[in-house]
């Protein structure tokens, strides 16, 4: 196919430009899915060319592909709702009248993390820094990207479940969607895109197969924010389950009338320019000025991204979904080609959409 060829040039050029040592994608529509493998799994201690079962870090995606989904899953339960307030769970957290709402939303007025993670010994140490750490604007005045929100939405999930967190989702999410190589702390090492080379107190050497978050590392590889290892095959058959109204192989994972909520706007910032606006939903960032979803994606679009260098979008307008999956901390971090890059690649994948159906 003409358009799966061009999209190649277009990632190998990426990469020559050293954005990332490799990729692997998937292109969803309701009825098809495209898979493809470009460059290198590894490029330190030897290269290694990548292959379409890499299983990738995803860092973030975790947040929307686990912990969110979790969330709404427990809400169609009649387990939890989104005004519930958060030391109703959590006792110990120090501010009454923070609510799911807010942590979903980034708008709780949690900073992005929490400083000392290197000097911190424990799990503990880190929960009990996040229930006490002061709020660094008014809840519900400003939205700021808070990795601790959820941090607490995967405490909060446990406290309901009265179960380890990676348990729940195990079942809840996925079993059901067949994402047979999606976990938290992977076992297969050989099969995971190795990450960064490292030399702190928290780690020696080149990660791979452990969790590159610094606090969700601490936290033994499995958090609400963090630690989420999985396959491009495994997302596309989540982007599939929500292009099709949250049903996949004939069972209803999710309520058409959830996957509603997953696409409805509820805070948005402007800044500056009145088209310049950041645009939250429920977990997901929607649609928004140069967002990784690129320039072409309709105003039903939900995206998000991980700092690793995985990303995905689903425009639920022009029914396609697009995941894309790196190593691009690897082998170090400094590097930021990968931001520039993914929306080009997916203004390329939403010109040609028709094609892909």
């Amino acid at each position: 196919m003409k358009e799966l060829q061009e999209l190649t040039k277009l990632i190998e050029e990426e990469i020559k430009n050293g954005a990332f040592p490799g990729a692997n994608y998937a292109i969803v529509t309701p009825q098809r899915t495209y898979l493809g493998t470009v460059g290198n799994k590894s490029l330190i201690p030897s290269i290694q060319k990548n292959t379409i079962d890499t299983i990738y870090d995803m860092a973030s995606l975790s947040k929307v592909l686990a912990t969110t989904t979790c969330i709404f899953k427990l809400i169609e339960e009649g387990k939890i709702r989104t005004a519930s307030k958060v030391q109703t769970y959590l006792p110990q957290f120090a501010y009454k009248h923070v609510t799911i709402w807010h942590l979903l939303t980034h708008t709780s007025g949690l900073p992005e993390g929490i400083s000392g993670l290197l000097t911190m010994k424990s799990a503990k140490d880190v929960y009990e820094k996040i229930f006490s750490t002061p709020l660094v604007y008014e809840t519900g005045m400003q939205i700021k990207y808070s990795d601790l929100g959820y941090v607490l939405l995967g405490l909060i999930i446990e406290k309901i479940e009265n179960r380890p967190l990676d348990e729940v989702i195990k079942e809840k999410i996925f079993l059901p969607l067949d994402m047979i190589d999606t976990t938290y702390n992977p076992k297969n090492l050989n099969r995971c895109a190795p990450t960064e080379l490292r030399n702190d107190d928290l780690y020696q050497g080149i990660l791979q197969g452990s969790v590159h978050d610094e606090m969700a590392f601490l936290l033994n590889g499995v958090a609400g924010h963090a630690g989420v290892f999985s396959t491009v095959k495994d997302v596309s058959h989540f982007i599939t389950m929500i292009l099709n109204n949250g049903k996949y192989n004939d069972q209803q994972i999710l309520s058409p009338t959830t996957i509603d909520l997953m696409f409805t706007p509820q805070v948005h910032e402007k800044s500056g320019v009145i088209c310049k606006e950041t645009i939250r939903g429920l977990g997901w960032l929607i649609g928004g000025f140069a967002s990784s979803s690129g320039d072409l994606t309709s105003n039903q679009t939900i995206h998000h991204t991980g700092f690793t260098g995985t990303s995905i979008f689903i425009d639920r307008s022009n029914e396609i979904g697009f995941c894309l999956l790196t190593n691009r901390v690897h082998p170090t971090r400094n590097t930021s080609g990968h931001i520039e890059a993914r929306g080009k690649i997916a203004n390329y994948i939403m010109a040609n959409y028709q094609k892909f159906k």
